[in-house]
């Protein structure tokens, strides 16, 4: 099977994170980086490096563009690449808005291109194993969501903290959410949402409806001060007729890993790993990319799946 030729942009999560998987994917061969700032970077023999993207794009021996920079960057670097063939891999939330996922969306329409989103959670070990060996088993009467983060801002890109940007509570944390209640249960519609009134809310709550089964899902999310004595977790509760269950994670590092318990008991939990939570689905993803590419058929989660995210995130957002 000939190699994919790929170029990745975006020096932290995609230095750091993607490159560090990518080397695991043998189908891929990673030959160009682009980053804004090339400090405190080690070069890697054989791997051209750039500071813009339009010149490592314009690269003809590419076949695949990883984007791991800001989701301002976002709308550009996609339609560059739809323009020179190349297929796509890019972190959430694919864009900054609705209206500039709508026009990458329909650029892509009767494209033979393939292009993939890295929404990691219905990869973690615990969700799968829920939704493998549980969910359909299970007649679910509610769920109910608490994240609580905790988050030095002074440490932060200004565009995470930033809607507008493509960053915020709905783009950086909630989209996680939406995507992996649909993956999970399917479709539903918003209830209710009460939020403060700041253009970044520290704290949200929202009531949605599942429409098939018709059960209520409550997601209560909120930004914790670095002097708060409250614990940073992810926790997700499943109330179903004679069991209840639940996926919890810590949070309070990236080596927390989820498990999942079954009323207060542990049911699963992963292999001892001290890794970030996300390398084995972003591990899967790239799988699942290259995959799509090699056997020319769309995967999920794609850029379709991100424009869905996108309209929720926009109908919340105007509420």
């Amino acid at each position: 099977m000939k190699k994919i030729n790929v170029g990745i942009i975006g020096k932290n999560f995609g230095y750091k994170l993607i490159f560090t998987v990518i080397q695991r994917v043998k189908e891929f061969n990673t030959i160009a980086f682009c980053f804004k700032n090339l400090s405190n970077f080690k070069t890697v023999n054989k791997i051209k490096i750039y500071t813009d993207w339009k010149k490592m794009l314009s690269n003809k021996k590419i076949n695949a563009v990883i984007i791991s920079s800001p989701p301002e960057t976002h709308l550009e670097i996609i339609k560059t690449a739809i323009k020179k063939k190349i297929h796509i891999f890019c972190e959430k939330p694919v864009t900054k808005s609705y209206k500039q996922v709508i026009q990458v969306t329909n650029l892509l329409k009767n494209k033979k291109l393939f292009h993939m989103v890295n929404y990691e959670f219905p990869k973690i070990a615990a969700f799968k194993f829920f939704k493998k060996n549980i969910l359909k088993k299970i007649h679910i009467k509610k769920i109910q969501i608490n994240w609580t983060i905790k988050i030095s801002h002074q440490k932060r890109s200004s565009w995470k903290n930033s809607h507008n940007k493509g960053g915020g509570i709905f783009y950086n944390y909630i989209c996680h959410s939406i995507y992996y209640l649909e993956d999970l249960f399917g479709d539903f519609v918003i209830e209710k949402l009460d939020k403060n009134r700041k253009k970044n809310p520290s704290s949200i709550k929202i009531k949605l409806k599942n429409i098939k089964k018709n059960f209520i899902i409550y997601v209560n999310f909120k930004i914790l001060s670095l002097k708060s004595k409250q614990k940073p977790i992810h926790q997700i509760k499943i109330f179903s007729k004679n069991s209840n269950f639940e996926l919890f994670s810590k949070t309070e590092s990236l080596g927390d890993q989820f498990i999942l318990k079954k009323s207060n008991k542990v049911i699963f939990k992963p292999i001892n790993d001290k890794k970030d939570f996300r390398f084995y689905p972003v591990f899967t993803n790239l799988k699942n990319f290259q995959k799509s590419i090699n056997e020319k058929k769309l995967l999920k989660p794609n850029f379709f799946d991100a424009k869905k995210i996108h309209f929720i995130i926009n109908e919340l957002s105007s509420i």
